[in-house]
């Protein structure tokens, strides 16, 4: 094939089958999301890179901050693409400081990454995130939770949700003696844990000038056992009572009948905008090893924007789209080739203002149909529908257009019969 028609490393075409897919996940997340009150929010693709690199965003240590893709106008100024959708927010409720609190927005749509590429990871992909502006606290932090475990029933995916607070893990390091400048690169280290494994964090920790046995005391605290009031209970003894502590008893407690949920001590989100609770989802018994979200707390990244003058709590919950999909994918999910319901037939150019007005008639009542253009045969006809999965199909012929009837066929199970519309319309509802 030749470069000229190449797709970009890390773009992919959706096609119908995977557009269908990616739009039934997306309605799935937005109707959760409007359940709990929250109101959709656009901003642009393309940012200001002084927004996008700000030191109290991302962090100038992050990955991310590598991975940008950069961009310049005619008039030479730096911008960059989106790499999600919180730093947008946080520019957005900082020019627009009035905005009425709590808002709860969320937003849907495309972001970028210039980064590795693996199963159900990408340099271009969809993020769905729902955050609230202006609630401290724990019950925020739970609802986050909450909808996501609800998008996942809905979806029939079986994940569990590992959760942690920054504050709990940033009390696990004073506590194992690293001295506070080296929290960012521990933090960092700590967040590849599921992707190199311990050793590989010791080894990154050690480049950071964190000794052996500080490291090893690390992860023993933050690679606890037992259920989530067991985990808890051990930090407890070895840290003794904190706020961070109390705050995830609560968490623990309201989310006690959230039954994918497990405390992690050692989760640690890499961006360094977290100031708080965090969490991801991770699905079970799958090749798939990315997070499907990645969510947290940031009390601090807005008013920073605004040169520290104020703080706004916040707390957010971002869903991999494409990641999800592949996921549906593995599981075995049907995928549709097309969002056709009803194929209507007209058998010759007699019948075609008859049959435009039946797909009318299907349409006004929430039926989606198409017709044949072509002029095609009957044979040809029933094998595009069957190829497009199309689940029915009027034939309307001389016969039909007398009567003012139809003949529905069920191209599952091949049966077929002339039936008055109303009739053929209470089927196609039903299924």
């Amino acid at each position: 094939m030749s470069e000229k028609v190449m797709l970009p490393k890390g773009m992919r075409d959706l096609d119908p089958q995977e557009s269908i897919l990616q739009q039934k996940v997306l309605d799935v997340i937005r109707e959760v999301f409007e359940l709990y009150g929250y109101s959709p929010l656009e901003t642009p693709l393309v940012e200001r890179m002084e927004v996008l690199k700000a030191k109290f965003a991302a962090g100038e240590e992050a990955d991310v901050m590598k991975e940008i893709f950069q961009v310049e106008d005619q008039g030479g100024r730096d911008l960059g693409l989106r790499y999600d959708h919180t730093v947008p927010l946080c520019r957005y409720v900082a020019m627009n400081p009035t905005v009425k609190l709590p808002f709860k927005r969320y937003s849907i749509g495309r972001v970028f990454r210039d980064g590795p590429i693996k199963l159900g990871r990408y340099r271009e992909f969809w993020q769905a995130d729902a955050d609230v502006i202006g609630v401290p606290g724990v019950l925020a932090d739970c609802e986050g939770i909450m909808m996501a475990a609800e998008v996942f029933q809905k979806l029939n995916l079986e994940v569990v949700i590992r959760m942690n607070s920054r504050e709990i893990l940033n009390a696990i390091m004073s506590h194992v003696g690293i001295a506070e400048s080296d929290f960012t690169a521990a933090t960092i280290a700590l967040d590849k844990l599921e992707k190199i494994g311990a050793d590989g964090v010791q080894k990154e920790l050690h480049e950071a000038g964190i000794s052996t046995e500080q490291s090893q005391q690390l992860l023993e605290l933050c690679q606890g056992e037992g259920s989530n009031q067991e985990r808890l209970n051990a930090l407890k003894n070895g840290l003794g009572e904190s706020a961070a502590l109390n705050n995830m008893q609560e968490i623990i407690d309201h989310l006690d009948g959230v039954d994918v949920v497990e405390f992690h001590p050692g989760l640690a989100r890499g961006l360094q905008y977290y100031t708080g609770f965090v969490y991801e989802c991770f699905l079970k018994k799958s090749s798939i090893t990315s997070s499907l979200i990645g969510s947290g707390r940031y009390d601090k990244m807005i008013g920073k924007f605004l040169g520290g003058k104020q703080e706004f709590p916040a707390v957010g919950l971002s869903f991999g789209v494409s990641v999800i999909c592949d996921a549906l994918k593995e599981k075995g999910d049907e995928l549709r080739p097309s969002t056709t319901r009803v194929y209507v037939i007209p058998v010759s150019d007699q019948e075609i203002s008859y049959a435009l007005n039946v797909a009318q008639q299907l349409r006004k009542n929430g039926v989606s149909c198409d017709m044949d253009m072509l002029g095609r045969g009957i044979g040809k006809n029933f094998g595009y529908a069957d190829t497009q999965g199309i689940p029915y199909v009027l034939v309307l012929g001389e016969d039909e257009v007398r009567d003012k009837k139809v003949s529905l066929k069920n191209m599952v199970d091949g049966q077929q019969s002339q039936m008055t519309f109303e009739e053929a319309l209470e089927i196609i509802q039903k299924n």
